[in-house]
């Protein structure tokens, strides 16, 4: 889990054991000319229809900036799993003069809370 600077978070959402899991995700992310390009890919059956927003968030980034939509740096798609539970969606961005990497933020909005229900990121940097 990751801040907007790609930081770790100090704290981990705490959520019930599933066991097996339910679902998993990959993000196949390159450069294409002057396009930092990533291919989010879900997997989630115990979830059909679920509607996430993901963002290909541009480094490096103050610890102040926010990363949320519409902010510097960053690009967000929808992303919505079919009835069988999966769903794939491509998010592209110019890349920005200073940039040398970028990575994936998965979230499922909370309607109660300004907190996402669930959220994902990127286990690495991807270097551009």
């Amino acid at each position: 889990m990751r801040q907007c600077d790609y930081s770790r978070t100090s704290v981990a959402p705490r959520l019930p054991a599933v066991s097996p899991p339910t679902g998993t995700g990959s993000a196949l992310i390159h450069r294409a000319g002057s396009q930092a390009v990533a291919e989010v890919h879900l997997t989630n059956p115990a979830q059909p229809g679920m509607h996430y927003d993901v963002g290909l968030i541009q480094a490096p980034r103050p610890a102040t900036a926010s990363c949320g939509p519409g902010a510097p740096g960053t690009a967000f798609a929808s992303l919505d799993l079919d009835e069988g539970g999966t769903g794939t969606v491509t998010v592209q961005d110019s890349v920005r003069q200073g940039t040398t990497g970028v990575w994936v933020i998965v979230e499922r909005p909370n309607p109660n809370s300004q907190d996402p229900a669930e959220f994902y990121t990127s286990e690495f940097l991807v270097s551009m």
